[in-house]
């Protein structure tokens, strides 16, 4: 069994393979150990961690004492890297491609998280770099955070009208709507680049908004731990 961390600015998530298939997976709390995630017998026969992180410093307390990989930007991927300051790409973006990549199509992949990213891979080119803007959760804070008469929409639900009656239901409005448009503007843009384009959707807030998009978009919350685990191969030296 192979071990796969995703090591965030908010949790690490753990994901644990046999081979190629995800038995296991969920979100460590702050010096949470793994060993209260895996059951004993599972936990024995881990072979092998590997791990990217966007922190300076990654320590997990109780990981099993085997072969751990830790992924960077210096680490073998299945396509080349064509980005003009690599030091300061999220090796995260990166791996969730790889989680995405098939080896026989473009590839787009939206990740909606605390921010939302965009990266884009080319068959012929390879990773070739993407864009961020803010997430979901961020937009209702900041127009909370940076007005006096805003308030702060902590809950919502799927398809807001796009004319509001209510100040909750313009924020609900721009937020949503103003996302879901954005994703449907990116992934026009780069069809057009690449008619063949495969799309994938991931990160916490992607069932969400995977409900508000049109079809054809792959949904999996799980990219970049599947990435990882196809990582070890190449990068098991």
């Amino acid at each position: 069994m192979q071990l796969a961390l995703d090591a965030g600015n908010s949790s690490v998530k753990f994901g644990l393979f046999k081979n190629k298939d995800l038995i296991l997976s969920g979100k460590l709390k702050k010096d949470e150990s793994i060993k209260n995630h895996i059951s004993k017998r599972d936990f024995s026969q881990i072979k092998s961690i590997v791990s990217c992180s966007v922190l300076k410093d990654f320590n997990l307390k109780d990981l099993p004492e085997v072969k751990h990989i830790s992924i960077s930007i210096n680490s073998k991927f299945p396509f080349p890297i064509l980005y003009n300051s690599p030091e300061t790409l999220g090796i995260d973006r990166v791996v969730a491609c790889v989680g995405a990549w098939g080896g026989n199509e473009d590839l787009l992949v939206i990740d909606a998280g605390s921010c939302m990213t965009f990266d884009y891979v080319s068959l012929k080119h390879g990773y070739e770099g993407g864009a961020i803007s803010p997430g979901l959760q961020m937009r209702f804070a900041a127009m909370n955070n940076f007005t006096e008469k805003l308030p702060l929409v902590s809950k919502f639900e799927n398809n807001p009208k796009i004319l509001g009656s209510t100040t909750t239901e313009c924020l609900q409005s721009g937020a949503i709507n103003g996302i879901k448009f954005e994703i449907e503007g990116f992934i026009s843009h780069f069809k057009h680049k690449s008619p063949n384009l495969k799309v994938f959707l991931t990160g916490g807030d992607s069932i969400f908004l995977g409900t508000e998009l049109k079809s054809g978009i792959f949904a999996d919350q799980n990219l970049v731990l599947k990435g990882l685990n196809s990582l070890i191969h190449l990068n098991d030296a």
